[in-house]
This record gives structure tokens, sequence and C-alpha cells, in this order.
């Protein structure tokens, strides 16, 4: 019975240890565009609410959401990525490295100064995060 617990104890302490996945979304405020091969490359996103995050987009997927206007889509995602587009970052927050917001994936929602057309509802459905 002992050994259960203690077991229970180091798989539940090691469970929490890892990272947290989070979902955000909001305007790119800047975007490190140099060195686009490094180890890390950040990119600052500020939400609705004025608080900037911060993720590193370098092991990150990029895609368009499906309200992305198809006449300004470009063959790579990611090329779309400029200051003051709209994104959603699904990222995990590395709780053994200072916190550090790590970019799974970004979807382009907008590009700069786009004003979604009146009347088309938004196809965004959120969903909880899977570990």
């Amino acid at each position: 019975m002992r050994r259960l617990v203690l077991a229970s104890l180091v798989l539940t302490s090691t469970a929490f240890a890892g990272t947290i996945t989070g979902v955000f979304q909001g305007t790119v405020v800047q975007l490190n565009t140099h060195k686009p091969a490094a180890k890390t490359r950040w990119m600052y996103v500020q939400g609705k609410n004025g608080v900037i995050r911060r993720a590193n987009i370098a092991k990150a997927t990029f895609d368009y959401d499906e309200d992305f206007p198809k006449a300004k889509r470009h063959k790579k995602a990611e090329d779309s990525l400029l200051n003051s587009a709209v994104v959603r970052v699904t990222a995990e927050q590395d709780v053994a490295h200072n916190g550090e917001w790590q970019a799974t994936s970004v979807s382009i929602v907008a590009p700069p100064g786009y004003v979604k057309p009146a009347g088309k509802p938004s196809t965004y459905t959120p969903t909880l995060a899977k570990r």
C-alpha cells in the first residue's frame, strides 16, 4: 500500500512539473524576423485586454484561420505573419524554464488592417487544449 501511495505521488508531481498548454489571440505588436533558422524567434502578441505575451515561434506550424480572406493568402501561411496581423497561438508554457511560451501552432486570423465584413459570424469555436 505504501508503495502505491509513493508511486502515485511521484507520477502526480511529474505530471505537473512539465508544461502547461494554452491558447491566446491578439495582434502582433513585434516580430523577430531575422534569423529564421535560429533556436528562438520571438513574437509579441497583444490581447484585447492589453496584456502582451511573448512566444517563441521557431518550432511552430503556421496555418490560416477559415475567416482569413482567400485573396490575401500566400502559398506559405508564415509569409502572412506581419506586425499588426491578428493571430491565435497555441503554446506550451515551460514551467521548468522561466515559464516561457513555446508556440506549437500559429493560426493567422486576419491580415493587418483587415475589417471583417458585417453579418458574417465567426466560425471559431473554443475548445480545451489536449495534453
